[in-house]
């Protein structure tokens, strides 16, 4: 999808997050945003600040564990701002820690948000987009849905399934002009699960580093742009892992316990009060 100019976008998780950057980076490529996070969120400065670019912003509460939410929020976005040309599944939850600290009720919303609804939100554009002959699916998973994350398995398991379900339907939708892109980011500074907590954790997640969270919005528009299949956003050391984990997942597993990285992320589960 070369010309982003004109086009429409429904950005998930907008609220907070990720969200708001992949929408700043969408808006200055001239795409028209339809918004959506949970009722409690603020999205309203967000919406006023990205009119100014010269878009349409549009924004809605949505509670996306909830199926009949999904479809309200799909008949919501086209009829306020008409034919969808880009869904970007952002939003999400964690509950990292210790994993048998984390409850029936967090394992179900989890894998509701962070897997479920980028499924059935998928579902319930993608037929329009294939009849349109055009469209892109931007699904923002994580680092740790490609290699193991040690205290945070339920987060983990839900990002390996995005990333799983991206390439399964481009395998499937191949031949057709609808694409599907994944996003893994490492650790993103000032927002998000690490950010709310980075002054905390100190020295940082070595050998991982962080990102500004502007990378991940510049990534989501190269993707779209040049229908690309994966972005690993992350330091250099940290790409050979990503292969490895596939040939030789006991080795991987064994490396991601490394001394320095199990007590980052032991701090990490300890500052959220999780372990």
């Amino acid at each position: 999808m070369e010309e982003l100019r004109g086009r429409n976008a429904l950005v998930t998780g907008a609220g907070g997050g990720l969200g708001g950057f992949i929408a700043r980076a969408l808006a200055g490529e001239g795409v028209n945003l339809a918004l959506t996070d949970l009722p409690e969120a603020p999205v309203d400065g967000l919406a006023a600040e990205l009119r100014t670019r010269g878009v349409r912003v549009e924004h809605v509460p949505a509670d996306l564990s909830d199926g009949d939410e999904r479809r309200r929020l799909v008949y919501w976005s086209e009829e306020t701002l008409g034919p969808l040309d880009i869904l970007v599944n952002n939003a999400g939850v964690e509950f990292g820690g210790g994993f048998l600290q984390t409850t029936r009720e967090e394992l179900e919303l989890t894998v509701a948000v962070n897997l479920l609804a980028v499924m059935d939100l998928t579902r319930l554009f993608l037929g329009g987009m294939l009849e349109r002959r055009s469209g892109h699916v931007v699904n923002v998973a994580s680092l740790a849905g490609k290699a193991p994350a040690p205290y945070l398995a339920t987060y983990a398991a839900t990002k390996h399934g995005v990333v799983g379900f991206t390439h399964s339907l481009r395998a499937e939708y191949g031949p057709e002009p609808v694409g599907f892109s994944a996003i893994c980011p490492t650790f993103v500074s000032r927002v998000g699960m690490f950010g709310r907590l980075e002054a905390e954790l100190e020295p940082g997640p070595a050998p991982f580093g962080t990102l500004p969270p502007e990378s991940v919005g510049e990534a989501a528009v190269r993707a779209i742009r040049d229908n690309l299949a994966e972005i690993v956003l992350g330091p250099l050391l940290v790409r050979p892992l990503i292969p490895l984990y596939a040939m030789a997942p006991r080795l991987a597993t064994r490396l991601a316990r490394n001394r320095r990285g199990m007590e980052f992320a032991e701090r990490f589960a300890k500052a959220r009060g999780r372990l």
